[in-house]
């Protein structure tokens, strides 16, 4: 069975300074993972914590997209958006970037045709992001103006988030998705989980294993209506990987926090994935960008201005400039 369940103990942390200029500093914090049976090359939580030196206006928690070339991006813009006077938290999610498990490949294992091995990665990944948001209430590193972003993965996980907390004021969702079963068969991006599935049933496999799939997880979609909590529908007898689809998750979610982003172009993203996800939520506000599910990342600057605007920080608090260089200190 899915499940969240975690015991926090304080961790043992450690913390140390990677970046320092003169509104900012930026720490890489470590410490074990709180899930209970991490893979191996995993049990280390990393986080970045973008720290304004003075007068913090709130904080932003970021969750990455699947795989590493987005991190640097993201990374980058936490850099501006802690110079406009937001604590910017971003932490690398299990199976990804630098916590990839032994012998496999940035953000693979979320869709891996093992489906007890890629929803364990799941699990992981919400008690890592429930248990850093515990960790940074108990150091007074979180603030009651608070935002959740989360682009592609970290928009699913983002759903799930707020289904199973109360702790995020805002959350804007960024070319972002749901229906496990559509973006495995139609997605450009899992084009090497539908290859897995060739190559493991040989001979057997055909376009029936295909129809067959689509056809339950819509079945089962349909049965989600009729799920009172979280509990029950985790316990019931759906497809696992619905148990962590955020279709499943969606109509326990307050759709008021919810922000939704919409890439026009997004080809990693069936439209059908995308529109039924926003629906499912109870169609909150919702925005559509110009681009393709990658192409808008290095205009941050403008994604950046949004989230300070949802969260009430004047962009020129200090007459500082999102683009502005960043004067780095000697010491």
């Amino acid at each position: 069975m899915i499940s969240f369940e975690y015991t926090y103990q304080p961790p043992d942390f450690s913390s140390g300074y990677i970046l320092k200029s003169r509104r900012f500093r930026v720490s890489f914090v470590k410490y074990k993972s709180m899930y209970k049976s991490p893979e191996k090359g995993t049990e280390m939580v990393e986080t970045y914590i973008f720290e304004p030196k003075n007068d913090v206006a709130g904080t932003l928690l970021i969750l990455h997209g699947l795989g590493t070339n987005n991190i640097p991006f993201l990374l980058w813009m936490g850099t501006h958006i802690a110079n406009a006077g937001i604590r910017t938290v971003i932490p690398i999610l299990p199976g990804n970037f630098t916590r990839v498990p032994h012998g496999s490949v940035s953000g693979k294992d979320y869709f891996s045709t093992n489906v007890k091995k890629a929803t364990k990665f799941w699990e992981h990944a919400i008690v890592d992001v429930l248990s850093l948001v515990k960790f940074l209430k108990k150091n007074n590193l979180w603030h009651e103006n608070n935002c959740l972003f989360g682009f592609c993965l970290g928009g699913m996980l983002s759903v799930i988030l707020n289904a199973v907390s109360n702790d995020f004021k805002k959350t804007i969702l960024m070319a972002t998705g749901g229906d496990i079963a559509t973006l495995v068969w139609y997605s450009p991006t899992l084009a090497f989980m539908r290859k897995e599935f060739k190559i493991g049933l040989g001979k057997n496999f055909n376009i029936n294993i295909e129809k067959e799939f689509l056809s339950t997880f819509k079945e089962h979609i349909d049965k989600l209506n009729s799920f009172k909590t979280v509990e029950e529908m985790q316990k019931s007898d759906i497809h696992p990987f619905l148990k962590v689809d955020p279709v499943a998750y969606a109509k326990f979610v307050d759709s008021r926090k919810i922000i939704f982003i919409e890439a026009i172009f997004d080809k990693a993203l069936p439209k059908r994935s995308r529109k039924l996800l926003w629906e499912t939520l109870g169609k909150p506000e919702h925005h559509y960008i110009f681009s393709g599910h990658v192409t808008w990342l290095p205009f941050q600057y403008f994604l950046a201005k949004f989230i300070l605007k949802k969260m009430n920080v004047k962009e020129f608090r200090r007459q500082v400039r999102l683009l502005e260089k960043v004067k780095y200190e000697d010491k």
